[in-house]
Protein backbone atom coordinates (compact mmCIF):
# COMPACT_ATOMS: atom_id res chain seq x y z
CA UNK A 1 0.00 0.00 0.00
CA UNK A 2 1.27 3.48 -0.85
CA UNK A 3 1.35 6.14 1.87
CA UNK A 4 2.44 9.77 1.91
CA UNK A 5 6.10 10.13 2.91
CA UNK A 6 6.89 11.62 6.34
CA UNK A 7 6.91 15.43 6.56
CA UNK A 8 10.23 17.20 6.15
CA UNK A 9 10.25 17.82 9.91
CA UNK A 10 10.72 14.05 10.39
CA UNK A 11 14.00 13.37 8.55
CA UNK A 12 15.61 9.92 8.38
CA UNK A 13 16.93 8.83 11.76
CA UNK A 14 14.10 10.49 13.71
CA UNK A 15 12.86 8.66 16.79
CA UNK A 16 9.12 7.99 16.62
CA UNK A 17 6.38 6.19 18.57
CA UNK A 18 3.18 4.70 17.18
CA UNK A 19 -0.39 4.58 18.46
CA UNK A 20 -3.03 2.12 17.27
CA UNK A 21 -6.62 1.46 18.28
CA UNK A 22 -9.65 -0.51 17.22
CA UNK A 23 -13.13 -0.53 18.70
CA UNK A 24 -13.43 -4.29 18.71
CA UNK A 25 -16.09 -4.50 16.01
CA UNK A 26 -16.23 -7.26 13.43
CA UNK A 27 -15.88 -4.79 10.55
CA UNK A 28 -12.57 -3.13 11.48
CA UNK A 29 -10.70 -2.20 8.32
CA UNK A 30 -7.39 -3.25 9.87
CA UNK A 31 -6.72 -5.07 13.12
CA UNK A 32 -4.15 -3.54 15.45
CA UNK A 33 -1.71 -6.30 14.50
CA UNK A 34 -2.01 -5.47 10.79
CA UNK A 35 -1.70 -1.79 11.61
CA UNK A 36 1.57 -2.48 13.41
CA UNK A 37 2.98 -4.46 10.48
CA UNK A 38 2.24 -1.58 8.11
CA UNK A 39 3.72 1.01 10.51
CA UNK A 40 6.90 -1.06 10.96
CA UNK A 41 7.33 -1.40 7.20
CA UNK A 42 6.71 2.33 6.77
CA UNK A 43 9.35 3.25 9.38
CA UNK A 44 11.81 0.82 7.84
CA UNK A 45 11.26 2.27 4.38
CA UNK A 46 11.79 5.87 5.52
CA UNK A 47 14.58 5.13 8.05
CA UNK A 48 12.57 6.17 11.10
CA UNK A 49 13.57 4.68 14.46
CA UNK A 50 10.40 3.12 15.91
CA UNK A 51 10.67 3.22 19.71
CA UNK A 52 7.39 2.50 21.57
CA UNK A 53 4.21 0.97 20.13
CA UNK A 54 1.11 1.99 22.07
CA UNK A 55 -2.11 0.13 21.43
CA UNK A 56 -5.70 0.08 22.75
CA UNK A 57 -7.83 -2.83 21.57
CA UNK A 58 -11.64 -2.94 21.70
CA UNK A 59 -11.80 0.67 22.92
CA UNK A 60 -14.13 3.40 21.69
CA UNK A 61 -12.62 6.49 20.11
CA UNK A 62 -15.40 8.69 21.48
CA UNK A 63 -13.63 9.09 24.82
CA UNK A 64 -10.19 8.67 26.39
CA UNK A 65 -11.65 6.85 29.41
CA UNK A 66 -10.37 3.27 29.63
CA UNK A 67 -7.77 3.78 26.90
CA UNK A 68 -4.80 2.83 29.05
CA UNK A 69 -2.06 3.11 26.42
CA UNK A 70 -3.41 6.44 25.14
CA UNK A 71 -3.15 7.88 28.65
CA UNK A 72 0.19 6.13 29.16
CA UNK A 73 1.93 7.92 26.28
CA UNK A 74 0.39 11.25 27.35
CA UNK A 75 1.92 10.77 30.81
CA UNK A 76 5.25 9.74 29.27
CA UNK A 77 5.40 12.83 27.05
CA UNK A 78 5.09 15.13 30.05
CA UNK A 79 8.72 14.17 30.80
CA UNK A 80 10.94 16.21 28.50
CA UNK A 81 13.66 13.60 27.93
CA UNK A 82 11.07 10.89 27.14
CA UNK A 83 9.54 12.64 24.14
CA UNK A 84 10.07 11.29 20.60
CA UNK A 85 10.37 13.50 17.54
CA UNK A 86 7.21 12.07 16.03
CA UNK A 87 4.03 10.09 16.73
CA UNK A 88 2.82 7.83 13.90
CA UNK A 89 -0.93 7.14 13.64
CA UNK A 90 -2.80 4.70 11.41
CA UNK A 91 -5.33 7.45 10.87
CA UNK A 92 -6.82 10.34 12.86
CA UNK A 93 -10.03 8.39 13.57
CA UNK A 94 -7.93 5.84 15.50
CA UNK A 95 -6.51 8.70 17.58
CA UNK A 96 -9.91 10.21 18.52
CA UNK A 97 -13.38 10.37 16.99
CA UNK A 98 -14.58 13.09 19.35
CA UNK A 99 -13.78 16.46 17.79
CA UNK A 100 -12.93 18.25 21.03
CA UNK A 101 -10.67 15.41 22.19
CA UNK A 102 -8.91 15.28 18.82
CA UNK A 103 -8.16 19.01 18.77
CA UNK A 104 -7.18 19.22 22.43
CA UNK A 105 -4.86 16.21 22.64
CA UNK A 106 -3.15 16.86 19.31
CA UNK A 107 -2.54 20.46 20.36
CA UNK A 108 -1.16 19.24 23.70
CA UNK A 109 1.25 16.83 22.03
CA UNK A 110 2.40 19.51 19.60
CA UNK A 111 3.27 21.82 22.50
CA UNK A 112 5.85 19.16 23.35
CA UNK A 113 7.40 19.72 19.86
CA UNK A 114 6.24 16.26 18.72
CA UNK A 115 5.25 15.83 15.05
CA UNK A 116 1.97 13.92 14.52
CA UNK A 117 1.77 12.04 11.23
CA UNK A 118 -1.12 9.92 9.92
CA UNK A 119 -0.43 7.19 7.37
CA UNK A 120 -3.89 7.22 5.81
CA UNK A 121 -5.03 10.85 6.02
CA UNK A 122 -3.86 12.94 3.09
CA UNK A 123 -2.71 16.03 4.99
CA UNK A 124 -0.25 18.24 3.07
CA UNK A 125 2.59 20.14 4.68
CA UNK A 126 2.38 23.90 5.02
CA UNK A 127 -0.23 26.40 6.12
CA UNK A 128 -3.15 24.48 4.62
CA UNK A 129 -2.35 21.23 6.43
CA UNK A 130 -4.08 22.23 9.65
CA UNK A 131 -7.21 23.28 7.75
CA UNK A 132 -7.40 19.87 6.05
CA UNK A 133 -6.81 18.19 9.41
CA UNK A 134 -9.63 20.27 10.94
CA UNK A 135 -12.12 18.99 8.37
CA UNK A 136 -10.93 15.39 8.89
CA UNK A 137 -11.61 15.69 12.63
CA UNK A 138 -15.03 17.21 11.91
CA UNK A 139 -15.81 14.32 9.56
CA UNK A 140 -14.72 11.73 12.17
CA UNK A 141 -16.96 13.39 14.77
CA UNK A 142 -19.93 13.30 12.38
CA UNK A 143 -19.29 9.63 11.57
CA UNK A 144 -19.22 8.84 15.28
CA UNK A 145 -22.45 10.74 15.89
CA UNK A 146 -24.16 9.07 12.94
CA UNK A 147 -22.96 5.62 14.03
CA UNK A 148 -24.27 6.23 17.55
CA UNK A 149 -27.61 7.48 16.23
CA UNK A 150 -27.93 4.48 13.89
CA UNK A 151 -27.17 2.10 16.76
CA UNK A 152 -29.79 3.71 19.03
CA UNK A 153 -32.36 3.74 16.23
CA UNK A 154 -31.64 0.07 15.48
CA UNK A 155 -32.00 -0.91 19.14
CA UNK A 156 -35.27 1.02 19.44
CA UNK A 157 -36.65 -0.68 16.34
CA UNK A 158 -35.50 -4.04 17.70
CA UNK A 159 -37.42 -3.45 20.95
CA UNK A 160 -40.48 -1.91 19.34
CA UNK A 161 -40.87 -4.38 16.48
CA UNK A 162 -39.74 -7.65 18.02
CA UNK A 163 -39.68 -7.01 21.78
CA UNK A 164 -35.99 -7.93 21.81
CA UNK A 165 -33.83 -6.17 24.40
CA UNK A 166 -30.01 -5.98 24.54
CA UNK A 167 -28.04 -6.73 27.70
CA UNK A 168 -28.78 -8.84 30.75
CA UNK A 169 -32.36 -9.01 32.08
CA UNK A 170 -33.25 -8.27 35.72
CA UNK A 171 -33.41 -11.11 38.20
CA UNK A 172 -36.47 -13.27 37.58
CA UNK A 173 -36.17 -13.07 33.79
CA UNK A 174 -34.07 -14.88 31.19
CA UNK A 175 -33.11 -14.30 27.57
CA UNK A 176 -35.11 -16.22 24.96
CA UNK A 177 -33.62 -16.32 21.42
CA UNK A 178 -35.80 -15.16 18.52
CA UNK A 179 -34.92 -15.39 14.83
CA UNK A 180 -35.67 -12.02 13.21
CA UNK A 181 -34.24 -12.73 9.75
CA UNK A 182 -31.05 -13.64 7.94
CA UNK A 183 -27.89 -11.63 7.45
CA UNK A 184 -26.32 -10.78 4.10
CA UNK A 185 -23.99 -13.76 4.37
CA UNK A 186 -26.97 -16.06 4.86
CA UNK A 187 -26.42 -16.67 8.56
CA UNK A 188 -29.33 -16.58 11.00
CA UNK A 189 -29.94 -13.20 12.67
CA UNK A 190 -30.85 -13.88 16.31
CA UNK A 191 -32.01 -11.41 18.97
CA UNK A 192 -33.36 -12.04 22.47
CA UNK A 193 -36.60 -11.32 24.29
CA UNK A 194 -36.88 -11.14 28.07
CA UNK A 195 -39.27 -13.73 29.47
CA UNK A 196 -40.08 -14.73 33.08
CA UNK A 197 -37.78 -17.40 34.50
CA UNK A 198 -40.28 -19.88 35.92
CA UNK A 199 -37.69 -21.27 38.32
CA UNK A 200 -37.29 -17.84 39.98
CA UNK A 201 -40.87 -16.57 39.79
CA UNK A 202 -41.87 -18.03 43.21
CA UNK A 203 -38.95 -16.28 44.91
CA UNK A 204 -39.77 -12.97 43.18
CA UNK A 205 -43.35 -13.22 44.41
CA UNK A 206 -42.15 -14.14 47.90
CA UNK A 207 -39.89 -11.04 47.99
CA UNK A 208 -42.75 -8.71 47.01
CA UNK A 209 -45.12 -10.32 49.54
CA UNK A 210 -42.54 -9.93 52.31
CA UNK A 211 -41.91 -6.28 51.43
CA UNK A 212 -45.64 -5.56 51.30
CA UNK A 213 -45.87 -7.00 54.81
CA UNK A 214 -43.12 -4.69 56.10
CA UNK A 215 -40.13 -7.08 56.08
CA UNK A 216 -36.67 -5.51 56.02
CA UNK A 217 -34.43 -5.86 52.99
CA UNK A 218 -31.99 -7.96 54.97
CA UNK A 219 -34.71 -10.41 55.98
CA UNK A 220 -35.92 -10.57 52.36
CA UNK A 221 -32.37 -11.28 51.22
CA UNK A 222 -32.03 -14.10 53.74
CA UNK A 223 -35.41 -15.64 52.86
CA UNK A 224 -35.19 -15.44 49.05
CA UNK A 225 -31.44 -15.51 48.29
CA UNK A 226 -32.08 -13.34 45.21
CA UNK A 227 -29.06 -11.12 45.89
CA UNK A 228 -25.97 -11.20 48.07
CA UNK A 229 -26.25 -7.55 49.14
CA UNK A 230 -29.21 -5.38 50.09
CA UNK A 231 -27.81 -2.62 47.83
CA UNK A 232 -28.86 -4.80 44.88
CA UNK A 233 -32.50 -4.26 45.84
CA UNK A 234 -32.21 -0.55 45.00
CA UNK A 235 -34.31 -0.75 41.81
CA UNK A 236 -35.81 -4.21 42.29
CA UNK A 237 -39.13 -3.22 43.87
CA UNK A 238 -39.77 -0.33 41.43
CA UNK A 239 -39.03 -2.21 38.19
CA UNK A 240 -42.37 -2.29 36.31
CA UNK A 241 -41.26 -5.29 34.26
CA UNK A 242 -42.55 -7.39 37.17
CA UNK A 243 -46.10 -6.21 36.32
CA UNK A 244 -45.52 -6.79 32.59
CA UNK A 245 -44.46 -3.26 31.49
CA UNK A 246 -41.12 -2.79 29.71
CA UNK A 247 -39.37 0.60 29.93
CA UNK A 248 -36.53 1.07 27.43
CA UNK A 249 -35.31 4.66 27.46
CA UNK A 250 -38.35 6.79 26.63
CA UNK A 251 -40.11 3.77 25.10
CA UNK A 252 -42.83 2.14 27.24
CA UNK A 253 -44.39 -1.15 26.09
CA UNK A 254 -47.53 -2.16 27.95
CA UNK A 255 -48.28 -5.88 28.25
CA UNK A 256 -44.74 -6.79 27.20
CA UNK A 257 -45.00 -10.09 29.10
CA UNK A 258 -47.24 -11.84 31.58
CA UNK A 259 -47.06 -10.05 34.96
CA UNK A 260 -45.31 -11.85 37.81
CA UNK A 261 -46.76 -9.63 40.55
CA UNK A 262 -50.46 -8.82 40.96
CA UNK A 263 -51.48 -5.15 41.19
CA UNK A 264 -52.63 -5.25 44.83
CA UNK A 265 -49.22 -6.51 45.97
CA UNK A 266 -47.44 -4.08 43.63
CA UNK A 267 -49.35 -1.07 45.00
CA UNK A 268 -48.74 -2.15 48.59
CA UNK A 269 -45.00 -2.40 47.93
CA UNK A 270 -44.90 1.01 46.19
CA UNK A 271 -46.57 2.52 49.24
CA UNK A 272 -43.87 0.99 51.44
CA UNK A 273 -41.13 2.26 49.13
CA UNK A 274 -42.56 5.81 49.31
CA UNK A 275 -42.79 5.66 53.11
CA UNK A 276 -39.20 4.48 53.49
CA UNK A 277 -37.98 7.17 51.06
CA UNK A 278 -39.78 9.89 53.05
CA UNK A 279 -38.32 8.54 56.27
CA UNK A 280 -34.79 8.78 54.87
CA UNK A 281 -35.46 12.38 53.77
CA UNK A 282 -36.67 13.27 57.25
CA UNK A 283 -33.60 11.65 58.85
CA UNK A 284 -31.26 13.65 56.61
CA UNK A 285 -33.08 16.99 57.02
CA UNK A 286 -30.51 19.74 57.73
CA UNK A 287 -32.51 21.11 60.66
CA UNK A 288 -32.37 17.92 62.66
CA UNK A 289 -30.38 17.93 65.88
CA UNK A 290 -26.71 16.97 65.94
CA UNK A 291 -26.04 13.24 65.87
CA UNK A 292 -25.58 11.77 69.37
CA UNK A 293 -23.14 9.15 68.09
CA UNK A 294 -19.82 10.55 69.28
CA UNK A 295 -17.60 7.73 67.95
CA UNK A 296 -18.74 8.02 64.31
CA UNK A 297 -15.74 7.96 61.98
CA UNK A 298 -13.37 6.28 64.44
CA UNK A 299 -15.36 3.17 65.43
CA UNK A 300 -14.87 -0.08 63.48
CA UNK A 301 -16.23 -3.60 63.75
CA UNK A 302 -13.94 -5.80 65.82
CA UNK A 303 -15.02 -8.85 63.83
CA UNK A 304 -14.61 -7.77 60.19
CA UNK A 305 -12.99 -4.31 60.38
CA UNK A 306 -15.79 -2.46 58.55
CA UNK A 307 -16.89 1.00 59.77
CA UNK A 308 -19.71 1.07 62.30
CA UNK A 309 -22.58 3.55 62.15
CA UNK A 310 -25.16 4.90 64.56
CA UNK A 311 -28.43 2.99 64.38
CA UNK A 312 -31.54 4.28 66.16
CA UNK A 313 -34.65 2.14 66.65
CA UNK A 314 -37.85 3.64 68.09
CA UNK A 315 -39.58 0.88 70.03
CA UNK A 316 -43.36 0.66 70.33
CA UNK A 317 -42.92 1.38 74.04
CA UNK A 318 -41.57 4.83 73.04
CA UNK A 319 -38.14 3.62 74.11
CA UNK A 320 -35.36 5.00 71.89
CA UNK A 321 -32.77 2.29 71.29
CA UNK A 322 -29.43 3.80 70.19
CA UNK A 323 -26.60 1.49 69.19
CA UNK A 324 -23.56 1.16 66.94
CA UNK A 325 -23.92 -1.35 64.13
CA UNK A 326 -21.46 -2.89 61.64
CA UNK A 327 -22.11 -1.51 58.15
CA UNK A 328 -21.11 -4.79 56.53
CA UNK A 329 -23.40 -6.77 58.82
CA UNK A 330 -26.27 -4.52 57.76
CA UNK A 331 -25.58 -4.90 54.01
CA UNK A 332 -24.69 -8.60 53.77
CA UNK A 333 -24.62 -11.84 55.72
CA UNK A 334 -20.82 -11.94 55.64
CA UNK A 335 -20.54 -10.50 59.17
CA UNK A 336 -22.79 -11.46 62.07
CA UNK A 337 -21.59 -8.84 64.55
CA UNK A 338 -24.33 -7.67 66.90
CA UNK A 339 -25.42 -4.14 67.78
CA UNK A 340 -23.55 -2.42 70.62
CA UNK A 341 -25.27 -0.05 73.02
CA UNK A 342 -24.18 3.52 72.29
CA UNK A 343 -24.32 4.69 75.90
CA UNK A 344 -22.33 1.75 77.29
CA UNK A 345 -19.68 1.81 74.55
CA UNK A 346 -19.14 5.56 74.76
CA UNK A 347 -19.03 5.39 78.58
CA UNK A 348 -16.29 2.73 78.36
CA UNK A 349 -14.23 4.88 75.96
CA UNK A 350 -14.69 8.02 78.09
CA UNK A 351 -13.66 6.18 81.27
CA UNK A 352 -10.52 4.94 79.55
CA UNK A 353 -9.65 8.45 78.34
CA UNK A 354 -10.08 9.90 81.83
CA UNK A 355 -8.27 7.07 83.67
CA UNK A 356 -5.38 6.28 81.32
CA UNK A 357 -4.98 9.06 78.73
CA UNK A 358 -5.91 12.53 79.95
CA UNK A 359 -3.91 12.25 83.15
CA UNK A 360 -1.25 14.96 83.65
CA UNK A 361 1.81 12.73 83.12
CA UNK A 362 0.50 11.58 79.73
CA UNK A 363 -0.30 15.12 78.58
CA UNK A 364 3.17 16.22 79.64
CA UNK A 365 4.65 13.43 77.50
CA UNK A 366 2.59 14.60 74.52
CA UNK A 367 3.75 18.17 75.05
CA UNK A 368 7.42 17.10 75.20
CA UNK A 369 6.99 15.13 71.97
CA UNK A 370 5.43 18.09 70.18
CA UNK A 371 8.16 20.46 71.42
CA UNK A 372 10.83 18.07 70.15
CA UNK A 373 9.15 17.86 66.75
CA UNK A 374 8.87 21.66 66.59
CA UNK A 375 12.59 22.04 67.26
CA UNK A 376 13.47 19.46 64.61
CA UNK A 377 11.19 21.17 62.10
CA UNK A 378 12.83 24.56 62.71
CA UNK A 379 16.28 23.02 62.27
CA UNK A 380 15.25 21.26 59.05
CA UNK A 381 13.69 24.45 57.72
CA UNK A 382 16.96 26.33 58.13
CA UNK A 383 18.91 23.64 56.26
CA UNK A 384 16.34 23.53 53.46
CA UNK A 385 16.46 27.32 53.07
CA UNK A 386 20.21 27.13 52.44
CA UNK A 387 19.74 24.41 49.79
CA UNK A 388 17.04 26.21 47.80
CA UNK A 389 18.91 29.53 47.99
CA UNK A 390 21.98 27.93 46.46
CA UNK A 391 19.87 26.26 43.75
CA UNK A 392 18.13 29.55 42.91
CA UNK A 393 21.48 31.32 42.60
CA UNK A 394 22.74 28.62 40.23
CA UNK A 395 19.58 28.73 38.09
CA UNK A 396 19.69 32.53 37.87
CA UNK A 397 23.24 32.29 36.50
CA UNK A 398 22.10 29.71 33.91
CA UNK A 399 19.20 31.95 32.86
CA UNK A 400 21.61 34.87 32.39
CA UNK A 401 23.88 32.75 30.18
CA UNK A 402 21.00 31.49 28.02
CA UNK A 403 19.60 35.01 27.65
CA UNK A 404 23.02 36.16 26.45
CA UNK A 405 23.22 33.23 23.99
CA UNK A 406 19.78 34.11 22.56
CA UNK A 407 20.88 37.70 22.06
CA UNK A 408 23.97 36.52 20.18
CA UNK A 409 22.61 33.57 18.16
CA UNK A 410 18.89 34.25 17.91
CA UNK A 411 15.84 32.57 19.45
CA UNK A 412 16.78 28.96 18.75
CA UNK A 413 14.17 26.42 19.85
CA UNK A 414 16.44 24.41 22.25
CA UNK A 415 17.52 27.62 23.97
CA UNK A 416 13.96 28.85 24.37
CA UNK A 417 12.83 25.47 25.76
CA UNK A 418 15.67 25.46 28.30
CA UNK A 419 14.94 29.06 29.28
CA UNK A 420 11.27 28.20 29.89
CA UNK A 421 12.21 25.19 32.00
CA UNK A 422 14.67 27.12 34.17
CA UNK A 423 12.33 30.07 34.64
CA UNK A 424 9.55 27.73 35.80
CA UNK A 425 11.89 26.05 38.30
CA UNK A 426 13.07 29.42 39.67
CA UNK A 427 9.45 30.47 40.22
CA UNK A 428 8.81 27.25 42.15
CA UNK A 429 11.82 27.93 44.35
CA UNK A 430 10.58 31.47 45.05
CA UNK A 431 7.27 30.10 46.28
CA UNK A 432 9.05 27.55 48.50
CA UNK A 433 11.28 30.29 49.94
CA UNK A 434 8.22 32.30 50.98
CA UNK A 435 6.79 29.27 52.76
CA UNK A 436 10.09 28.54 54.49
CA UNK A 437 10.44 32.13 55.68
CA UNK A 438 6.88 32.37 56.99
CA UNK A 439 6.84 32.83 60.79
CA UNK A 440 5.58 29.95 62.95
CA UNK A 441 3.89 30.73 66.21
CA UNK A 442 6.09 29.46 69.07
CA UNK A 443 4.67 26.75 71.29
CA UNK A 444 4.13 27.55 74.97
CA UNK A 445 6.20 25.64 77.51
CA UNK A 446 3.66 24.63 80.18
CA UNK A 447 4.49 24.21 83.85
CA UNK A 448 3.38 21.07 85.73
CA UNK A 449 0.59 23.08 87.36
CA UNK A 450 -0.67 24.26 83.97
CA UNK A 451 -0.62 20.68 82.66
CA UNK A 452 -2.87 19.62 85.56
CA UNK A 453 -5.27 22.46 84.70
CA UNK A 454 -5.29 21.35 81.03
CA UNK A 455 -6.00 17.76 82.09
CA UNK A 456 -8.98 18.84 84.20
CA UNK A 457 -10.15 21.21 81.46
CA UNK A 458 -10.13 18.54 78.73
CA UNK A 459 -12.10 16.13 80.91
CA UNK A 460 -14.63 18.90 81.57
CA UNK A 461 -14.90 19.60 77.84
CA UNK A 462 -15.61 15.93 77.15
CA UNK A 463 -18.31 15.87 79.80
CA UNK A 464 -20.03 19.20 79.06
CA UNK A 465 -19.40 20.18 75.41
CA UNK A 466 -21.92 19.73 72.58
CA UNK A 467 -21.57 16.56 70.47
CA UNK A 468 -19.71 18.17 67.55
CA UNK A 469 -17.03 19.57 69.88
CA UNK A 470 -16.63 16.22 71.62
CA UNK A 471 -16.20 14.49 68.25
CA UNK A 472 -13.33 16.85 67.35
CA UNK A 473 -11.61 16.18 70.69
CA UNK A 474 -11.96 12.41 70.28
CA UNK A 475 -10.63 12.49 66.70
CA UNK A 476 -7.57 14.43 67.93
CA UNK A 477 -6.78 11.80 70.55
CA UNK A 478 -7.94 8.48 69.06
CA UNK A 479 -6.88 6.97 65.74
CA UNK A 480 -9.49 4.20 65.72
CA UNK A 481 -11.52 1.92 67.96
CA UNK A 482 -12.32 -1.72 67.21
CA UNK A 483 -15.22 -3.09 69.22
CA UNK A 484 -17.21 -6.31 69.17
CA UNK A 485 -20.05 -7.66 71.25
CA UNK A 486 -19.57 -11.20 72.58
CA UNK A 487 -22.65 -12.51 74.38
CA UNK A 488 -23.19 -10.00 77.19
CA UNK A 489 -19.79 -8.32 76.95
CA UNK A 490 -18.17 -5.72 74.70
CA UNK A 491 -14.55 -6.42 73.79
CA UNK A 492 -12.46 -3.76 72.13
CA UNK A 493 -9.15 -2.04 71.57
CA UNK A 494 -8.32 1.64 71.17
CA UNK A 495 -5.41 2.93 69.05
CA UNK A 496 -4.17 6.40 70.03
CA UNK A 497 -2.21 8.94 68.01
CA UNK A 498 0.47 9.35 70.70
CA UNK A 499 2.74 6.82 72.48
CA UNK A 500 1.32 7.47 75.95
CA UNK A 501 3.33 6.15 78.94
CA UNK A 502 0.19 4.41 80.21
CA UNK A 503 -0.57 3.91 83.85
CA UNK A 504 -1.27 0.21 83.43
CA UNK A 505 -4.82 -0.97 84.08
CA UNK A 506 -5.53 -3.95 86.38
CA UNK A 507 -3.62 -7.10 85.44
CA UNK A 508 -6.73 -9.04 84.44
CA UNK A 509 -7.19 -6.73 81.46
CA UNK A 510 -5.78 -7.87 78.14
CA UNK A 511 -2.87 -5.99 76.51
CA UNK A 512 -2.76 -5.47 72.73
CA UNK A 513 0.48 -4.37 70.98
CA UNK A 514 0.08 -2.27 67.81
CA UNK A 515 2.14 0.11 65.65
CA UNK A 516 0.99 3.51 64.47
CA UNK A 517 2.19 6.93 63.33
CA UNK A 518 1.37 9.78 65.74
CA UNK A 519 0.04 13.10 64.51
CA UNK A 520 1.44 16.31 65.92
CA UNK A 521 0.06 19.86 66.02
CA UNK A 522 -2.11 21.27 63.25
CA UNK A 523 0.82 22.85 61.39
CA UNK A 524 2.85 19.69 60.83
CA UNK A 525 2.91 15.94 61.26
CA UNK A 526 5.40 13.56 62.79
CA UNK A 527 6.55 10.63 60.68
CA UNK A 528 8.20 8.51 63.38
CA UNK A 529 6.90 5.02 64.19
CA UNK A 530 6.75 3.31 67.57
CA UNK A 531 5.49 0.16 69.26
CA UNK A 532 2.66 1.12 71.56
CA UNK A 533 0.91 -0.91 74.24
CA UNK A 534 -2.82 -0.29 74.23
CA UNK A 535 -4.99 -1.56 77.08
CA UNK A 536 -7.60 -4.04 76.01
CA UNK A 537 -10.91 -3.75 77.79
CA UNK A 538 -14.24 -5.38 78.19
CA UNK A 539 -17.60 -4.17 79.45
CA UNK A 540 -20.19 -6.33 81.20
CA UNK A 541 -23.67 -5.94 79.71
CA UNK A 542 -25.43 -8.22 82.16
CA UNK A 543 -27.53 -5.41 83.66
CA UNK A 544 -29.15 -4.36 80.39
CA UNK A 545 -28.31 -6.74 77.54
CA UNK A 546 -29.38 -5.66 74.01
Amino acid sequence: MSYLPPPSTLPPGSIVDSYRRDSGGSKQDQSTGQQLNEIQEYCKKHNLVLRHNFCDEAKSGGSTAGRDDFNRFLDLYRIADQRPQGLILWNYARFARDFDNAVYYKSLIRTYKIIIHSLNDQVPEGDYGRIVEFFIDMSNEEKRRQTSADAKRGLRELVQKYGCVPGLPPVGFKREPLQIGTRRDGSVHLAHRWVPDLDLVPRIQQAFNLRAGGATLKNIMRETHLYNSINSFKTFFTNRLYIGILEFGDLVIEKYCDPIIDMDTWNAVQKRVAEYAQKRVNERHPRRTASPYLLSGIIFCGQCGSPMFGNTVNRQTLHRDEAYRCSRSRRTDQCNAGRISRSKLEAAVFDMLKEYVLIPENLQAIHDLVMQGHTEFESGRTDRSKVVSAEKKKISAQIANITKAIAERGALSPLLDKLTELTSRRNQISVEQKLLSAPIQPLPNYTPEQVIEISNGMITLLEESPPETVKLILAGLIKEIHAERKAKEIHGAVAYWYPFPFKLPPTEKEMLPISSSPVGAHLYKHSISFDDIIPGWKLDLTENPR
